[in-house]
C-alpha cells in the first residue's frame, strides 16, 4: 500500500500525512474491509507518514501486529524484501513508498503505472 497524500516539506519536514491522505488510507483500508482482506502483520518505513498509513489501517481492519521495518524506504533495494514475502507464512501488508513498492511489485510481476496515494496492490 502506498502511503496517502503528504504535507509540503516546507509545511512540515516529516511530511506527515494530510487530510487527504487520511481520507485515502481510510478508503482503501475500508475497501479492503469489505473485501475482508486476510492481513496477519502490517509493515511500515521509519518515515512518518508510512507509520501513520500502518496505524490508519491497522485501526480499520483489527491487526495488531504492526512493525516497523528496515529496507522500505523509497530508494531501498526491494530484492531481500521480496525474498522474506516469498517465505513468509502470513499475509502482510507493506505501508510505503514509491519507487520502492513499484519496484517489489515488478519483483512480482505486477506493474503499477499510475500507482496512487493509498492505493493498494496484492502481490502474491
Amino acid at each position: 500500500m502506498r502511503h496517502g497524500e503528504t504535507v509540503s516539506e516546507q509545511a512540515d519536514p516529516k511530511r506527515p500525512l494530510s487530510d487527504l491522505g487520511r481520507a485515502q488510507v481510510e478508503r482503501s483500508a475500508r475497501v479492503l474491509l469489505k473485501e475482508k482482506a486476510k492481513i496477519d502483520e502490517i509493515w511500515h518505513s521509519t518515515k512518518l507518514r508510512a507509520r501513520q498509513t500502518a496505524e490508519i489501517v491497522s485501526q480499520i481492519l483489527g491487526v495488531k501486529n504492526v512493525l516497523e521495518k528496515p529496507g522500505l524506504t523509497p530508494f531501498d533495494d526491494p530484492a531481500p524484501i521480496a525474498e522474506l514475502l516469498k517465505t513468509a507464512d502470513k499475509n502482510i501488508l507493506i505501508a510505503g513508498h514509491m519507487p520502492f513498492l513499484g519496484e517489489l511489485a515488478l519483483l512480482f510481476g505486477k506493474s503499477v503505472m499510475g500507482f496512487e496515494n493509498g492505493g493498494v496492490v496484492r502481490l502474491g
